[in-house]
């Protein structure tokens, strides 16, 4: 099936341009992070749902290992890779490669966003479920992430969102500096990755903390082939 995605795709408190994105230009500035509750029309986030669940369940591996080149933070997870979502999904990719999202994120990050030439990167699938389960601290490759909250668990079951605005240093991560954020199914977020040291809580129990991540780059970012982690990651 081809998707055709236009502005009817989006919840209607958002506009889907760069205009519309310049709105939340000031807050992204300040925080290099950006929540967007609800970003999809309820029709269309369930289409979005019921296909990352039907790719996680038919295509997902089981990853458990230290990043080395994170000063061996944890990786314990389940997850899809890009270039399998652009396998076995046509909507995803056109969702990613909509015109218009891309310039709602430009609009945001004052800056041109691109697509990310890894393709294991550019919208992978998440998932944390068991007790213990963790995506440790790190900085992205690429400049840009847009994440889309397909399952979520209680927040005081864990999997919530570590950041700090601005710093590069995971040691950060463990003092007063860091922002803690929660989120809903529905739920978004936009945020530069590659210069905001992040990381997913563990989950206390077990509980459904699936996610699917599209990433971009920008001027910067957008030569490099090959992320660093998508090896070991989704290799």
């Amino acid at each position: 099936m081809v998707y055709q995605v236009n502005t009817s795709f989006f919840n209607s408190n958002y506009d889907p341009s760069r205009e519309g994105g310049t709105l939340f230009q000031q807050e992204f500035t300040l925080n290099t992070y950006v929540k967007l509750p609800s970003f999809f029309n309820n029709n269309s986030f369930q289409t979005l749902k019921a296909e990352v669940l039907r790719i996680f369940e038919q295509h997902s591996r089981r990853r458990d290992f230290l990043m080395k080149q994170d000063g061996n933070t944890p990786r314990f997870m389940s997850n899809v890779s890009g270039n399998a979502v652009a396998e076995h999904s046509s909507l995803i990719p056109a969702i990613y490669h909509n015109s218009q999202l891309m310039d709602f994120f430009s609009g945001i990050a004052g800056t041109q966003v691109y697509v990310a030439p890894d393709i294991f990167e550019r919208h992978a699938i998440h998932r944390l479920e068991k007790r213990g389960d963790v995506h440790g601290g790190h900085l992205d490759t690429y400049a840009f992430v847009f994440v889309i909250f397909i399952q979520t668990p209680p927040e005081e079951v864990g999997g919530c969102l570590e950041f700090v605005p601005h710093s590069m240093e995971i040691s950060d991560l463990d003092t007063p500096l860091v922002h803690r954020v929660g989120h809903n199914v529905g739920d978004c977020y936009f945020m530069k990755a590659n210069k905001t040291v992040h990381r997913v809580s563990p989950l206390l129990e077990e509980a459904q903390r699936t996610n699917i991540i599209f990433t971009y780059a920008d001027e910067e970012t957008q030569n490099i082939d090959i992320s660093y982690s998508s090896d070991t990651l989704y290799g």
